[in-house]
């Protein structure tokens, strides 16, 4: 069964864009790539850069927890739209286990992508979608002007905070 998780998660709308990702190589820097010219077609430049470093974690994450880890689970999905001045960036994966922030280690060399895209997006969390996986999404303001107004970042969890 095909779930549209972008219209389950209200994305039907004229700068809404899909791109499907593998387990291969050269995955993040296609996903990077992609976000950097589509936000740019968009004349959306304020935030090409942290939405480019989020869909980067977002997509890690997919490939690391998720397709990496399901031998039968051969894609997921990255979408990004434009909508009321917000950037949606999110990544559908095939495996429904939750993201969980884990907390700083600065010995660690992994295990900080939720703490950057906790950093740099306005909110984000995940839509569960029964057996078809989750949605994973992060949202930032497109214009400088509304960048970092924001002084309480919460996580998708709601027994963590943390500050920004």
């Amino acid at each position: 069964m095909l779930v549209d998780w972008g219209l389950a998660m209200g994305l039907g709308v004229p700068r809404f864009t899909t791109r499907r990702f593998t387990a291969c190589p050269a995955t993040l820097q296609k996903a990077r790539r992609y976000t950097h010219q589509t936000l740019e077609q968009w004349g959306l430049s304020p935030c090409v850069g942290d939405a480019t470093a989020i869909v980067n974690e977002l997509v890690a994450n997919a490939l690391r927890h998720s397709l990496s880890q399901c031998p039968s689970c051969r894609f997921g999905w990255l979408g990004l739209m434009y909508a009321a001045g917000t950037v949606t960036c999110a990544v559908q994966d095939p495996t429904a286990d939750a993201p969980i922030p884990l907390p700083a280690d600065s010995l660690a060399s992994s295990g900080r992508g939720l703490l950057i895209i906790t950093t740099l997006s306005d909110s984000w969390g995940y839509t569960a979608q029964g057996a078809t996986g989750k949605t994973v999404w992060a949202r930032l303001p497109a214009t400088k002007q509304h960048r970092r107004q924001h002084t309480n970042h919460r996580s998708a969890r709601p027994d963590i905070d943390t500050p920004s």
